[in-house]
């Protein structure tokens, strides 16, 4: 497959100029995939901060001969395979006109040539025909599903309920990064595709980005040893839990249902009157459950898919 743009359209690097820019363009097509936008600019700088990844080099702007923005791709290398998420999109006027195509030769020219495995995996949603025909036809093979999932706070939400022995609190900057940390790695050790990430690294994207709550975010301690913690973020469209784990120790006390109760009701107290996540679909731990349990319901039905080239 040629590396080619179809006639009419131009190709350029972003540079850090680009990222407002960037951000109403992923807004308009979310707008039109799914009734909102939900990224914010510093979701894309913190994207572009990314451990190795080269801005000039690892995505890419394409434009109409107007000088319209038509289309955005990004591309980094886990390690494990080279990842494009959902922002790597095309606007919804100018679909099905050889830009996805070009797309997914670019990733997979950029992996060829810069990823440490040669596998490319592609989280698109699912009722995007115009990806999800492409990657079928390309040998691309589906490994897993992932929800958003999300909870709409009209009503002041159940208070939380610790058994006796546990406390819980506000993650406290300065006292609880490390312990934060190893709590979920740990916990996150029993989710499909995991692998450890160093703490500098981890608690750079939250101390980095401006979104991060530290009031929202929680922590539960049985006596000086940290067991379960949520990172929560909240910006314009509501808040966010990023990471929410609870040790292997400590799982079937409530421990997760009260954290989600607790960032609810502070989310409630703030005016913040949604709350989401991503969750595994086929989650080992039963999180999906869990978080149905707690009021959240499905927004959003991810596919990964994966191709080794």
């Amino acid at each position: 497959m040629k590396n080619e743009l179809p006639k009419g359209f131009a190709l350029r690097a972003p540079t850090q100029d680009d990222a407002q820019a960037v951000t109403d363009f992923i807004a308009e097509c979310d707008r039109v995939d799914y009734g909102e936008p939900d990224l914010s600019v510093e979701d894309i700088r913190a994207d572009w901060r990314r451990d190795g990844f080269v801005l000039e080099r690892d995505a890419w702007l394409v434009y109409a001969d107007d000088g319209m923005f038509v289309a955005y791709g990004i591309v980094y290398d886990t390690g494990e395979h080279a990842r494009v998420e959902p922002t790597t999109c095309v606007h919804p006027n100018f679909r099905e006109r050889g830009l996805e195509d070009f797309h997914i030769a670019q990733v997979e020219a950029w992996t060829r040539a810069y990823a440490d495995k040669k596998i490319v995996q592609w989280i698109v949603n699912r009722k995007q025909s115009f990806w999800t025909s492409r990657f079928e036809r390309r040998g691309y093979h589906t490994t897993r599903h992932d929800y958003v999932m999300e909870i709409e706070l009209d009503e002041k939400p159940p208070a939380p309920i610790l058994p006796d022995s546990f406390a819980m609190r506000s993650f406290e900057r300065g006292c609880d990064e490390r312990a934060a940390w190893a709590c979920i790695q740990e916990a996150f050790r029993d989710h499909r595709g995991h692998s450890d990430m160093c703490f500098e690294e981890w608690w750079r994207g939250y101390a980095e980005h401006p979104e991060w709550s530290p009031e929202l975010s929680t922590v539960v301690t049985q006596g000086d040893e940290v067991v379960a913690a949520a990172m929560v973020f909240y910006s314009f469209a509501g808040g966010w839990i990023r990471q929410l784990g609870v040790r292997r120790p400590w799982r079937k006390n409530g421990l997760g249902l009260a954290i989600l109760n607790r960032v609810f009701n502070e989310c409630y107290a703030r005016g913040i009157k949604k709350v989401g996540l991503g969750v595994d679909a086929e989650s080992l731990t039963g999180a999906t459950r869990l978080y149905e349990r707690a009021g959240m319901h499905v927004k959003v039905h991810f596919v990964r898919y994966e191709k080794q080239l």
